[in-house]
């Protein structure tokens, strides 16, 4: 795999995808249901909210 340059704003540096794993991603992923579960997570904010997950990321912050 060729290495691209690293960009500073980017945490993980990115390597070229084989053409054999995009042609299996492009065969795979489906748009419409990518994009209407999209439109769901948008419509209902995610599902979540800051109550429900603010107790697991104090303790985390907690731990460090």
């Amino acid at each position: 795999m060729n290495a691209i340059p690293p960009n500073p704003s980017e945490p993980f540096p990115r390597e070229t995808i084989p053409r054999e794993i995009m042609e299996w991603a492009r065969q795979t992923f489906d748009e419409e249901e990518f994009l209407a579960r999209v439109r769901e997570i948008e419509a209902s904010g995610g599902g979540l909210r800051l109550e429900d997950f603010i107790a697991e990321i104090e303790a985390r912050v907690r731990s460090k």
